[in-house]
């Protein structure tokens, strides 16, 4: 019989972010564990075929105090067991298939399915806790190393990972940063300039080698369903190192869109001169461009004074970037990079304002290199989002053309 194993004690104790994000997964009822996208494991705590939320709910609070207080597997197990077993939730028995509405029988709770949710749950937690904290000091360590367990038990697609070092926005990391798969015990180092010199460690690029295939799982009707997976393939040899179907999607990534929800929520509540120090500060580090480049969650780019939003009927004053908004700007203007948008703020304590319609203003800054900030309210004014940004004309006679047409549609005020 194994040893009991304690993530949190092996890993150390978990950091508030861990917790967070644990604590950001809803409630997601599934029957086949395939059947749900791999982004939404990151959103949702998940026990395939546990059809009622009080059994969700024992399990959820269970990995909760297990990741909080750093309680073993065996603590796990024997907390969970008797709650599982008086809710019908133990050993086989007779569910439903809501897809079919055929009855079958299913293996629901078990010694070795505790096991696994025990563990690839706190783990998962534990490495979006990781990520982030690793995200917010990229300046200083830029370069990311993945460690690999080389021992006997460790998959192929895994070992040949080990020591391969990507720098932390590569796109190598929105589907490889660990775990890889259920089970997995990878995790990742961060390393600086003058460590990666010392220990001469050349870099790679996941650029032009991540390959996404469609792999076949089962479906709970008996029948095959596909699901993206994605790999990366080594330049050296060729072989192309996949994640298990349903991990190729980050969750501290996938994490990071609900931290800026909860973001945002206390920028509204804050003071307007610390939201826009806050907004700023974001805005600067490193956690920007990893946003651009794989865009999850509405990003805060700027502060509205309070006059400003009244004038468009906003009930908040922060300026969110979607996903989708900044998809299009990728297309549209290929040309913007992260410092084009860290003048967002700027444009809006500095330059000249035109309300262009009645839930619409525009920030002018007119200088070389300065920007158009298009900022719109909803329509029930209960959020503000960045419609557009773009880069002015470095050329003073273009330049000036442009703010006439733009002066000419503003509204009357």
């Amino acid at each position: 019989m194994p040893a009991p194993v304690s993530l949190s004690f092996a890993m150390g104790l978990p950091p508030k972010e861990a917790v967070a994000y644990f604590e950001s997964k809803g409630y997601r009822i599934t029957f086949n564990w395939h059947e749900m996208e791999q982004a939404a494991h990151a959103q949702a705590f998940t026990v395939a075929k546990a059809a009622s939320l009080d059994v969700l709910a024992d399990i959820r609070a269970a990995c909760r105090t297990a990741l909080a207080e750093g309680k073993t597997e065996a603590w796990f197990r024997k907390d969970l067991e008797p709650k599982l077993r008086a809710k019908g939730w133990w050993g086989k028995g007779k569910m439903v298939d809501p897809h079919t509405g055929e009855e079958r029988l299913v293996q629901l709770g078990s010694p070795a399915r505790l096991r696994l949710i025990y563990r690839q749950n706190l783990q998962t937690a534990f490495m979006a806790g990781r990520y982030k904290t690793m995200l917010e000091n990229a300046a200083a360590r830029p370069w990311w190393q993945y460690v690999a367990v080389l021992d006997g038990k460790t998959r192929p697609s895994h070992k040949v990972l080990g020591g391969k070092t990507f720098r932390f926005d590569d796109p190598f990391w929105s589907s490889h940063y660990p775990p890889n798969g259920f089970n997995c015990r990878c995790r990742v180092r961060a390393l600086s300039d003058s460590r990666m010199e010392a220990e001469q460690v050349t870099p790679e690029s996941g650029v032009g080698n991540m390959v996404t295939e469609q792999a076949t799982v089962p479906a709970a009707d008996g029948q095959r369903l596909t699901r993206p997976v994605t790999g990366y393939k080594v330049p050296e040899t060729g072989y192309v190192a996949f994640t298990d179907v349903g991990f190729s999607a980050n969750p501290g990534a996938s994490w990071l869109g609900g931290a800026l929800d909860e973001l945002t929520r206390k920028l509204d509540a804050a003071p307007p001169d610390l939201a826009r120090a806050a907004v700023r500060e974001m805005a600067q580090g490193p956690v920007l461009p990893q946003w651009l480049a794989k865009p999850v969650g509405n990003f805060p780019l700027a502060v509205l004074p309070a006059e400003d939003a009244g004038l468009i009927g906003a009930h908040s004053q922060v300026a969110r970037l979607s996903p989708q908004t900044a998809g299009k700007q990728a297309v549209r203007h290929p040309e913007l990079d992260p410092d084009d948008y860290r003048l967002a703020q700027e444009a809006v304590d500095h330059g000249e304002r035109v309300q262009e319609s009645a839930r619409k203003l525009d920030y002018v800054l007119d200088q070389p290199g300065g920007v158009l900030v298009v900022v719109k309210a909803t329509a029930e004014g209960d959020e503000l989002f960045v419609q557009s940004l773009v880069r002015l004309s470095g050329d003073d006679a273009k330049r000036e053309r442009e703010l006439r047409r733009l002066k000419k549609r503003s509204a009357p005020q």
